[in-house]
């Protein structure tokens, strides 16, 4: 477990990642629509709530339900209309992130690309890699080097 914070810590510098050509959007692709969560999937009114951790709990909510971390986006397909990518805040001194959202880039050194790990390296910027992120429970994962 030590291993993943400590990558998705060290994978935080992306520079200003923009979404892949062509993919934002999702094109009427059935898996661009809904967050995964778990062993579900989202609807388009609700956010994945996740209480991180060594085994994290997951569960689709309304947003303002919602008392943890929100992910309202897996992907830059969940973000056309905002911009196209979507971002994990990441907090280096606590380990954990504080929030995800979509953006129109992950321009700082504290702000991770999400992406889904069905979709293989499609949701990640030209030489990274998308990588479980074991915070977030199965399917999620952020773009490293």
């Amino acid at each position: 477990m030590v291993v993943g914070l400590i990558s998705a810590a060290s994978a935080c510098w992306l520079g200003d990642y923009q979404p892949p050509t062509g993919h934002a959007g999702g094109g009427g692709s059935a898996q661009g629509h809904g967050v995964r969560c778990g062993d579900d999937t989202c609807g388009s009114s609700e956010v994945c709530c996740v209480e991180q951790g060594s085994a994290p709990t997951t569960a689709c909510t309304a947003a303002d339900a919602c008392i943890s971390l929100a992910i309202p986006c897996d992907g830059p397909d969940d973000c056309a209309h905002l911009g196209g990518v979507c971002c994990g805040l990441w907090d280096e001194v606590a380990f954990k992130y504080t929030a995800v959202e979509c953006s129109d880039a992950c321009s700082s050194s504290d702000r991770v690309p999400i992406c889904r790990l069905e979709h293989d390296d499609v949701d990640c910027p030209t030489g990274r890699h998308c990588k479980e992120e074991r915070l977030f429970g199965p399917g999620f994962g952020y773009c490293a080097p």
